[in-house]
């Protein structure tokens, strides 16, 4: 039977989160298995027993997506060696176009008020990692694989599988502590709350600098303590 936890990582939706508080440095390092053995140490696991993100890649043969899908591929890869494995979800691609015509459109959009060029959301949409991401946490949850989840991500999406582990979990008589962790800043304008259901831990600048500036280091094993 588990006793540490099982880290899974919302991969896109913990990126843009960390874009939006910390910037595009920090948000890049993309630091996961640092991340992975500080939230097992603060939440009081004693291991990390298995830690992956679930993430599409962008599609190299789309125009103008190869340099960001090398980036991406590189970034992964490396987090493979260090025990952080990819679970693969993927995109899908719609051009704008004009709802009588058809006519494709430009996506950039120029404001009338200050003359800033704003590029339309929505050129892509990730498809499967949420229900990836959900059946890794209850596959681990009937095999008895954690005592502890930990998901870094901030979708409410995730609210009923989080209430169909805590089932399978009380169906086994176990004891279990599910988490959502999440990058943190001071701005209004940025929501920051947990998964419904789960307890929060928050990720602010400086715990997220300092696991920056740490070496990388194996996911799994015994936790090295908190920041």
């Amino acid at each position: 039977m588990g006793s540490g936890c099982l880290v899974l990582v919302d991969g896109w939706n913990h990126y843009v989160a960390a874009l939006r508080c910390f910037g595009y440095g920090p948000a890049a390092k993309f630091p996961l298995d640092r991340l992975a053995r500080y939230a097992a140490a603060e939440t009081g696991a004693d291991s990390v027993n298995d830690a992956a993100v679930v993430m599409a890649l962008p599609d190299r043969n789309h125009p103008g997506e190869a340099p960001e899908f090398h980036t991406w591929r590189k970034r992964l890869r490396k987090l493979s060696n260090y025990g952080v494995r990819h679970e693969r979800a993927r995109f899908s691609y719609q051009a704008l176009a004009c709802a009588q015509c058809s006519t494709s459109l430009d996506r950039s959009v120029t404001c009338g008020n200050c003359g800033t060029s704003n590029t339309m959301a929505g050129r892509r949409k990730e498809k499967g990692a949420d229900i990836r991401l959900a059946s890794l946490a209850l596959r681990g949850a009937w095999q008895q694989d954690y005592a502890s989840l930990i998901i870094l991500s901030q979708d409410s999406d995730f609210g009923p599988m989080v209430q169909e582990v805590k089932k399978v979990h009380q169906s086994q008589g176990r004891r279990y502590a599910l988490y959502s962790a999440f990058p943190t800043c001071t701005r209004a304008d940025h929501e920051h709350r947990p998964i419904p259901g789960t307890k929060e831990l928050r990720l602010d600048p400086g715990v997220y600098a300092a696991l920056i500036d740490r070496p990388s280091i194996h996911v799994t094993g015994r936790n090295a303590g908190s920041v």
